[in-house]
């Protein structure tokens, strides 16, 4: 059986293919193919599909179906929604859709605020507050508190049904947001952050990220104040924007001063605690569906940077073994040890590139790559720890604006560490066994059994005498005689 599967998501505005490969808990996405086919255009004035539309995403999943096969994947899970679901030709067109060879099932608006919520739960482990969906024919919200909670709404206020609803002027489209979220009963996200999925919301966060002069340009996980939040989405839903972000379509262009108008209007109902983009949603909740228990539980950083450090050959056992030959002189917690355990990774396989490319690349790797996972703090973190363990200990002023200059003074030290522990030992298992660190009496200490003596050089005292005093230490070598 392949190790590939694959989503096909019919929805109001797109029809998407995406194929995955890699770690389970950490999918790769190795193929990702959409047509826009508007299913939903119209549907609120007609009740039906039209046949253009139809025939655009019939056409679609043909290919589709053809690609599948050609590449060998066998996992497909393919689910229709708002569109096809509000629809009176909506079983006539999965009909069509089976005689591909294809097995839709139709998503109830429940169990699409289900499947986005638990994309949501699948991204950021533990997630508390409320997931909003917004696609093209409907808005999905649904409670999370560590998991998807029961209760879930679904609304008609897809981005294609916005522009008419806000024709009507914004004291209309306000009353009408208002309305909905009071006749489904939604009382629920207050002093909670609000997590929201869909491309128009995404393509926000990128413009947000633009006007704000953010450092990280990944709008996973990218976080907006409330306040702030207002701000921008008054301004982008009247359509003021100085200098659109050029990584945004011109359909998404189009659709964002309707998402923004939705977005402030649920921002000022809810009272959310913090705006959290995803670009997980739909799709990898699927996905994290068909995992087991044990594989959920996974973290989800480690899984996608383990994978990552492989294609560098770095050996995760490697890793864990600095990791662990380093502990001694920190006292982190759980989560602080995973992420230190990840940089080590990301500071191992930055070494297998050419000196001058280590520093950008660690920039790119830490600040561009999509991790699941890890917040901001952690990627500046991530960052400037393979920075140190190339040797560089000056903080550039973007990862000032992501972490508290005592994290990041933290992570120097991890990468000094790294760098005493690979210069010393080349991550040898032999020399990593009969060599530590610690702490004693206030003083760093380097412990070599006897024959390991040869080890130690005048470049080592040099890296154990930098690392000393960033710790603000003393600092001593200690050689063990063999019994």
């Amino acid at each position: 059986m392949s190790d590939k599967r694959a989503i096909i998501d019919i929805g109001s505005n797109t029809v998407r293919l995406v194929v995955y490969n890699g770690p389970p808990r950490a999918p790769v996405v190795i193929l990702n193919e959409k047509v826009s086919a508007r299913l939903g255009k119209d549907l609120a004035r007609t009740r039906r599909l039209s046949d253009k539309a139809m025939s655009a995403a019939l056409s679609a999943l043909g290919r589709f179906a053809t690609m599948l096969d050609l590449l060998g994947v066998d996992r497909i899970e393919c689910v229709a929604t708002a569109a096809t679901r509000d629809a009176e030709n909506g079983n006539e067109f999965l009909a069509a859709v089976r005689a591909l060879g294809l097995n839709p099932r139709l998503l109830s608006g429940e169990e699409e605020a289900r499947a986005s919520a638990t994309g949501v739960i699948a991204a950021f482990p533990g997630a508390s507050g409320t997931v909003g969906d917004l696609g093209g024919g409907s808005l999905e919200l649904v409670a999370v508190d560590g998991d998807v909670c029961s209760g879930g709404i679904t609304m008609p206020l897809g981005t294609l049904r916005l522009a008419d609803l806000r024709a009507a002027g914004p004291a209309r489209f306000a009353a009408t947001v208002k309305a909905g979220l009071a006749g489904a009963g939604w009382k629920n996200g207050r002093g909670r952050p609000l997590f929201i999925v869909g491309g128009s919301w995404r393509a926000l966060a990128l413009q947000a990220m633009r006007e704000l002069d953010w450092p990280l340009d990944d709008p996973h996980g990218f976080e907006l104040a409330p306040d702030i939040a207002l701000r921008i989405c008054r301004a982008l839903e009247k359509g003021k924007m100085d200098s659109p972000d050029p990584r945004i379509s011109a359909s998404r262009l189009a659709t964002l001063p309707d998402a923004a108008a939705l977005l402030g209007q649920l921002v000022e109902r809810i009272e959310p605690s913090v705006i959290v983009f995803s670009s997980w949603g739909l799709r990898e909740g699927l996905l994290y569906a068909q995992l087991d228990a044990e594989t959920r539980a996974a973290d989800p950083m480690l899984a996608g940077i383990t994978a990552f450090a492989r294609t560098s050959l770095v050996a995760p056992g490697d890793a864990e073994a600095v990791a662990r030959w380093t502990a001694p002189i920190y006292a982190d917690g759980a989560a602080d040890a995973h992420l230190r355990l990840a940089a080590t990774m990301l500071a191992l396989a930055a070494m297998r590139s050419e000196p001058n490319m280590r520093a950008e690349q660690a920039m790119a790797w830490a600040l561009r790559k999509r991790w699941i996972g890890l917040d901001a703090r952690g990627r500046a973190m991530m960052a400037m720890t393979v920075f140190a363990n190339s040797g560089l200990t000056a903080i550039p002023p973007e990862f000032a604006m992501l972490a508290s200059e005592a994290d990041l003074n933290q992570a120097i030290g991890w990468g000094l560490a790294v760098r005493l522990c690979r210069r010393l030992t080349g991550c040898a298992g032999p020399a990593l066994a009969q060599t530590s660190l610690l702490l004693e009496d206030g003083q760093l200490v380097l412990v070599l059994d006897d024959d390991m003596q040869a080890l130690y050089s005048n470049g080592i005292g040099k890296d154990l005498r930098q690392l000393a005093d960033w710790l603000g230490l003393g600092w001593m070598v200690k050689v063990i005689a063999e019994a």
